[in-house]
């Protein structure tokens, strides 16, 4: 009798200790679960997240529908606001560090949304998580009286127009313009793709910049005249990027001289209401448009 007593109670010690060890997976988890739903609102980023120099950064959101926010440390003055828009699958702002610091420098809030996580394979919910993100985005940062513009590099680039489209109906502020940078919504060859909002959705009096890449093998040039062609209700242009230094689908992430001229002298201009010059002054003239 006691042996066997003996054999129960070794058979049962190791299911109580899976018991509990599940019962406090289970309790970890409501923990977490709590947490996100009431830690969306802004938070201080990791010390180890990307933070340009001389600008603060706060986080909200969590995963797909997060946004990391960019603000000048020492700014008296609310700025503009940028809302930056990556490539495909560059959800971390050190993707583009150096045009974010320099935006920040300028006096501008930039605000990086998230909008994918991995694997990156999802094409249909990235404008979704934006306007999620975006909506909490702007209630740590109110646009009102702020000009806002909407920028955006390969698939950030078409999802700066489709936010252009949708904002009015997902009841967000319109942005005054849109700097749509090499868009693509799919690669070449692949049948995923990132589905097309209706630019003819953007509103009049919307400025649309869209550049595209001679040279880009990865995109092409199909998508960024295709949204030059269809805003007409926008004050729409499209220029085709011809130097060879400039030219090709990842040229946006770079700081060279010819990167700045190309990629952040026109955001700067478009920052600025019409008729007045950038705060740097030191820009030059913008490039005509070309068909």
């Amino acid at each position: 009798m006691n042996r066997t007593r003996a054999l129960l109670l070794a058979a049962a010690v190791p299911l109580l200790i899976v018991i509990v060890l599940l019962a406090s997976a289970v309790l970890r988890g409501s923990d977490r679960d709590l947490a996100q739903r009431t830690t969306d609102g802004p938070r201080s980023a990791s010390p180890l997240a990307f933070r340009p120099r001389g600008a603060r950064r706060v986080d909200v959101g969590r995963g797909p529908t997060s946004a990391a926010i960019f603000r000048p440390a020492d700014a008296r003055d609310p700025g503009p606001i940028v809302v930056f828009l990556h490539g495909w699958v560059a959800v971390d702002p050190r993707f583009y560090g150096a045009w974010i610091g320099h935006l920040v420098r300028g006096g501008a809030t930039v605000i990086y949304p998230a909008y994918q996580e991995a694997p990156f394979l999802d094409t249909v919910t990235p404008l979704a998580n934006t306007l999620v993100a975006l909506r909490l985005a702007f209630e740590a940062v109110p646009p009102t009286g702020r000009r806002l513009v909407v920028a955006g590099h390969s698939a950030g680039g078409a999802l700066a127009a489709d936010y252009a489209a949708s904002a009015r109906a997902a009841q967000l502020p319109s942005p005054a313009a849109v700097f749509s940078v090499y868009p693509g919504r799919a690669l070449r060859g692949i049948s995923l793709r990132i589905p097309t909002v209706d630019a003819r959705n953007i509103p009049p009096g919307t400025r649309v910049v869209v550049l595209a890449g001679a040279r880009d093998r990865v995109v092409g040039t199909g998508f960024a005249r295709t949204i030059a062609r269809t805003a007409t209700r926008a004050n729409a242009s499209l220029r085709i990027v011809r130097d060879r230094r400039v030219d090709t689908h990842g040229a946006p992430q770079g700081s060279s001289p010819a990167a700045r001229r190309t990629f952040w002298a026109p955001l700067d201009r478009l920052l600025s209401p019409p008729g007045q010059t950038p705060a740097s002054g030191s820009v030059p003239s913008q490039v005509p448009a070309e068909p």
